[in-house]
């Protein structure tokens, strides 16, 4: 189930402008740790202390967020995701990064702005239980083969193999772990006197989070 995984998080958070101020009072390490808790976990308190939004733009935000790996997880198992399914999917998701783990360290100092130091362990459930998602799926495509779905429509049938996947991955979340911290850098770009979080890294930060498979491909 190799796919090129195309990421694209949520442009609200990874664009918003911080709003100005001395460059002696603003920490950098803490803001960058807002956007990470309301993007991944749906706390918005100090990422609005910093930026000014209302909690409904914050968690309308967020909730795109999960809606974007939602449509992501369909497209690497390869079905389409219709409205009853895509908010079972982001339930889901909810719950997977409620299990995510990350650590935001100091910050510092760049001529463009900060560079924050960030430990993100990835969540093993998709790689460590590759094979059994592979069987599974194998094992859906054997009935559908076999005609266990004829006379249903597509939608339907996505469904119910959205379902199938869903209820073995929410059975394994339950125990899943770990790995080992991967070090990575946030930078966060001086423009006009606001800051920007770079995209890329974040993009870069979200691969590792919750990794599909083993491989670097994107």
């Amino acid at each position: 189930m190799k796919k090129s995984r195309w990421v694209c998080l949520l442009l609200a958070l990874c664009l918003l402008l911080l709003p100005s101020c001395a460059q002696e009072e603003f920490d950098a390490a803490s803001y960058v740790h807002s956007v990470l808790d309301s993007l991944y976990c749906g706390e918005h308190e100090q990422y609005r202390e910093f930026t000014g939004i209302t909690e409904e733009e914050a968690e309308a935000a967020y909730r795109e967020h999960l809606k974007t790996e939602s449509l992501y997880f369909a497209g690497y198992f390869g079905f389409e995701q219709s409205n009853e399914t895509i908010y079972r999917t982001m339930a889901f998701y909810r719950e997977v990064y409620q299990h995510s783990r990350y650590e935001v360290g100091e910050a510092e100092r760049t001529d463009t702005g900060f560079l924050i130091h960030v430990e993100v362990s990835p969540l093993e459930l998709f790689v460590s239980g590759g094979e059994a998602i592979e069987n599974r799926v194998l094992a859906f495509s054997q009935r559908a083969a076999g005609g266990a779905f004829d006379g249903k429509t597509q939608e339907e049938i996505d469904r119910e193999y959205c379902d199938f996947l869903l209820q073995f991955l929410e059975g394994e979340l339950k125990d899943a772990a770990c790995q080992e911290p991967m070090a990575l850098t946030v930078r966060l770009e001086e423009s006009q006197g606001s800051y920007v979080v770079n995209q890329e890294d974040l993009q870069a930060l979200d691969r590792v989070l919750v990794p599909y498979d083993t491989s670097a491909e994107e």
